[in-house]
């Protein structure tokens, strides 16, 4: 019963909120009664008071304590009252009394002394002619003027108090039993209104843990539930979409080695078996070199990948001409270019723009980049290059005519593995890793690369690079 979280909390909660309960009234309750008794005590000493006045009248009218008078007075008292009434001499013996018994009675040292000062008054005791709890006051008195002291002891019966004090305690019992009652079927409520929208966490993580990625979970009104309730429909949606990307990358990787391998594989053994003549073997080992090539792209741009996400991947900046950088690329694809009949521009009016960069990575921004823009330009087409920059940043802009993309293909044509053509039909050299590496390594470069394109028009990718990377600056400050 106690196992879970919940269930602990739950008991938990009920007890404390019973001794609170149970605290706060017992102090209310001693809180109460020490109010009741402060005004009985109030109340015996006006009594007390009205008393001594008439005793006091009476003294100084008879010019001594006149003892029938004043026993008629506290006998009449007593009758009306239930109140007994006493007066001792300084020595504590009994000079008048207002009950009726027989049995002698005195007024204790302590008491006297007690009384001496000041009145006093004592709860609790009992008494033989007054059933239940009595209090007790003394006060010591003059009958007149220059006379000797005497003592009023009065006993008062006190049996509300007792009473008063039971039906609070049991006011406080009842109302402690009925709050934690209340209490606890509040929080059970609340608790299992709570763990609703847990279960249907619990329930969607195993679903998760199955591999299954389709259960999202609704909102529930709840701003903290609805936060991790988002922030797993976030994760459900990462890595469903990080699995669908890992089943294309596998089929995608699948195809691209199998063809060259068998590529490589056929002509290899057409050489072994004299299936090819030898004076065409040359033209053969070209085909398989440049098939070793595209396989070694592939393992290379994979290898990058893996060391940019696991952080390893550290450029090494330095200042360099990128526009030269830029030129000197494009000039590897001048056998691709002259394959397509391709025209380039910009080349004749491109500035001369010098940033802080890792040649070797942004080579192969710039490479991924043309390679791209060439497989996809049309037949004929035109490729065109432009560059500016501001105090902060170099841009420069690589466009090629053509089919140009779509919205949905212009919002994931940077994500790992994603391939503008499915069908493989335009697209036969790649796994869609280029510009997915592209943008890795724009943002180790503290830069950005976009594309903005016109469905059947062209399509332009802009690379933003820093002029001053802020690690370098630090680190010739530094020196």
């Amino acid at each position: 019963m106690l196992r879970s979280v919940y269930s602990r909390i739950f008991y938990l909660c009920t007890v404390v909120l019973m001794f609170a309960c149970a605290v706060t009234g017992l102090i209310t309750a001693m809180y109460a009664n020490r109010a009741v008794e402060q005004q009985a005590a109030e109340g015996f000493d006006r009594t007390a008071r009205a008393l001594l006045n008439r005793i006091r009248a009476a003294s100084a009218e008879a010019g001594t304590l006149p003892v029938r008078s004043v026993q008629n007075e506290l006998e009449d008292y007593t009758r009306n009252y239930n109140v007994d009434c006493y007066i001792f001499d300084e020595d504590g013996a009994c000079i008048i009394r207002s009950d009726y018994n027989t049995t002698e009675i005195s007024l204790s040292a302590p008491l006297r002394e007690a009384a001496k000062e000041k009145p006093y008054t004592r709860m609790g005791g009992e008494s033989e002619t007054i059933t239940g709890s009595t209090a007790t006051y003394v006060e010591r008195f003059e009958p007149t003027a220059g006379s000797s002291s005497c003592y009023l002891m009065l006993i008062f019966p006190i049996s509300y108090l007792s009473d008063f004090s039971a039906t609070l305690l049991t006011a406080l019992i009842i109302t402690v039993l009925v709050i934690g009652l209340i209490g606890a079927g509040l929080y059970y409520y609340i608790t299992v209104s709570l763990l609703k929208p847990v279960r249907s966490i619990t329930h969607a993580a195993e679903r998760y843990a199955a591999g299954d990625f389709s259960e999202r979970l609704a909102q529930t009104g709840d701003p903290e539930l609805d936060y991790l309730g988002g922030t797993m429909n976030r994760m459900a949606e990462f890595i469903d979409r990080n699995e669908r990307s890992r089943r294309t990358f596998i089929s995608n990787v699948s195809h691209e080695l199998k063809t060259p391998m068998t590529t490589i594989g056929g002509f290899v053994d057409g050489i072994l078996d004299g299936t090819i003549p030898p004076e065409e073997e040359r033209h053969y080992l070209k085909t398989v070199s440049s098939e070793v090539k595209r396989m070694t792209r592939l393992v290379h741009s994979m290898l990058n990948i893996s060391k940019f996400e696991e952080g390893t991947l550290t450029p090494d900046f330095r200042k360099m001409d990128v526009t030269a950088l830029l030129i000197q690329t494009l000039f590897l694809f001048e056998k691709f270019i002259s394959a397509k009949h391709l025209d380039v521009q910009g080349l004749e009016d491109i500035p001369s723009l010098s940033a802080d960069a890792d040649r070797d990575l942004m080579q192969q921004v710039f490479y991924n980049l043309i390679e791209n823009a060439i497989k996809f330009v049309d037949e004929g087409g035109v490729l065109s290059f432009a560059a500016d920059a501001d105090d902060e940043q170099v841009h420069f802009h690589l466009r090629n005519s053509g089919e140009g993309l779509t919205e949905e293909e212009t919002a994931h044509v940077f994500d790992r593995f994603y391939k503008t053509d499915t069908s493989r039909e335009r697209d036969t050299t790649g796994v869609g890793l280029g510009l997915s590496l592209v943008s890795r390594i724009m943002v180790l470069h503290g830069g950005s690369v976009t594309v903005r394109s016109v469905h059947g028009e062209y399509t332009e990718f802009t690379v933003s690079l820093p002029v001053r990377q802020k690690a370098r600056e630090d680190a010739a400050a530094s020196a």
